[in-house]
């Protein structure tokens, strides 16, 4: 991963061509839109890349509903509308998900929001490859845990 930005309501995370070469530099971006909240920790392990999952909204509401709860006192998250199910109501209703990053930066953490699409980007030299497919950068899930 070569690095995150977070730009008003769309984040981005950027990931170099692992099989790049002197002619083509490529590179990929995994994008979120429409960003109702997000939480990223610092984790001392950061031997993962780049790792999304989705996430069932209701049943990570639940898990985190307490946390919200007290943080809301505080006007964090925006989204919370009181309880759990509330919430889920409104973001559903909103077209939000939720989704679990890890990143070889060693953040951890979570998203809420609209949607969640790659990119491909290429500077190609002349007589240059297409970009890559998303299937290409896909590692297989095993491969992800220890």
């Amino acid at each position: 991963m070569n690095g995150y930005q977070i730009d008003g309501s769309t984040i981005r995370f950027a990931l170099a061509d692992p099989a790049r070469s002197d002619r083509v530099q490529r590179s990929v971006e995994l994008v979120f839109r429409d960003v109702e909240g997000y939480l990223f920790e610092k984790k001392a392990d950061g031997n993962t890349t780049l790792t999304v999952e989705e996430r069932p909204l209701l049943a990570f509401l639940r898990a985190n509903e307490d946390y919200f709860a007290r943080e809301s006192r505080f006007g964090w998250p925006r989204f919370w509308q009181g309880s759990a199910d509330q919430t889920e109501g409104w973001l559903a209703y909103r077209g939000r998900r939720v989704w679990t990053v890890s990143t070889s930066y060693g953040l951890s953490g979570w998203i809420v929001a609209g949607s969640a699409g790659y990119h491909n980007a290429v500077t190609p030299d002349a007589g240059a490859e297409p970009p890559l497919t998303l299937d290409a950068w896909r590692i297989p899930t095993a491969t992800w845990r220890r």
